[in-house]
């Protein structure tokens, strides 16, 4: 198959997604039959839900093909925007906080990160297979390591141990997509380097948050990212209004609209959200160790909705992968937060 093959039936992609979502909904509903009041049941199904619309987020960016880059970027941030404003206009104090943080030079730097972090996923999921994307991006912890070596600073056993097992398993994951064809294979590197520099972003964000929010305790993912949808779409949508109105707005139908939607709203704000709360009562090696199932459910949906597949070795190598990294988060826990980003 195709590297950059993306099913273009509209229809029979939408009655899959229509199942999807209706078993995420069977799932929530599910929940909140049983009623139960432990707060860490409730943090792990919080977690599970963010790995779950993170997840989704390669698959509703492959079903806007006739959308470029920025125009899909614009749509995300602004619906985002419009999702999460009543809540912060509901929640007084949460309205408060953020008139505070809003005027802080440093919020808006991180505000302003993030913003390149969806531009750069954005394209990267334009350019390769969802389930590559998502697992480069989640190689923040190795670069953690990576880092470290270059300061030229001691590693523990299970930090090597940890790398070695991630890189490994990086190349027997990519080794069957560079036994196709040359431009094509141009491509896809383009598209994980588009992925690698969301991770760059996502450990820098990461860090700088963790140094930030030790003097800055109203800080919080939450709020960060509204001021994100603020100044992202406040950028993106006049640029798109400006440079091509009429095919952005003659791209749109019903749709496109559902899957506008779903990308905003599943993969964005109820993320954010869950993601919010389970990190608040959940460590941090528990909290990765449930971030490590948003590769596993990308690769699922994307083989459903997609036809994406994976061959035995890249599956292997994707294994590898996903072990690296959490013998990495044992390790270190303290670079496990890049996941704080609103994937």
């Amino acid at each position: 198959m195709d590297i950059l093959a993306v099913a273009t039936d509209s229809p029979p992609i939408l009655e899959r997604l229509q199942i999807v979502l209706a078993l995420l909904a069977h799932r929530i509903t599910f929940a909140r039959r049983f009623n139960m009041p432990d707060t860490r049941t409730l943090a792990l199904s919080s977690g599970c839900l963010a790995a779950l619309g993170w997840g989704l987020t390669g698959t509703f960016i492959k079903l806007l093909p006739q959308f470029s880059t920025f125009e899909i970027l614009a749509i995300r941030l602004a619906v985002s925007f419009a999702m999460l404003l009543p809540i912060l206009l509901l929640r007084r104090s949460l309205y408060c906080q953020l008139k505070i943080l809003i005027c802080q030079p440093i919020v808006i730097l991180l505000s302003s990160l993030m913003v390149f972090y969806y531009l750069f996923a954005v394209r990267a999921f334009q350019l390769a297979p969802v389930s590559d994307v998502v697992l480069v991006v989640g190689l923040s912890p190795l670069l953690g390591v990576v880092g470290k070596v270059a300061a030229r600073q001691a590693l523990k056993s299970l930090e090597t141990i940890g790398a070695v097992t991630a890189f490994s398993g990086l190349v027997l994951f990519v080794l069957p997509k560079v036994q196709v064809q040359t431009s094509d294979v141009s491509i896809y590197f383009t598209g994980l380097g588009f992925a690698l520099l969301s991770a760059v972003v996502s450990l820098s964000y990461a860090s700088l948050f963790k140094q930030c929010a030790k003097n800055q305790p109203l800080l919080n993912p939450v709020l960060v990212g509204f001021i994100t949808f603020t100044i992202g779409s406040s950028v993106m949508l006049p640029l798109i209004v400006v440079s091509s109105p009429q095919s952005f707005i003659s791209g749109f139908n019903i749709d496109v609209i559902i899957i506008s939607l779903g990308l905003s709203v599943l993969s964005t704000v109820i993320p954010t959200l869950c993601y919010s709360y389970a990190a608040k009562h959940l460590s941090p090696v528990l909290t990765t160790a449930l971030n490590l199932m948003t590769p596993i459910f990308a690769a699922a949906i994307a083989a459903l909705l997609l036809n994406e597949y994976l061959s035995l070795v890249s599956l292997i190598g994707a294994g590898l992968i996903l072990i690296g990294i959490l013998i990495l988060s044992i390790s270190s826990p303290s670079i496990s937060t890049p996941r704080k980003l609103l994937k």
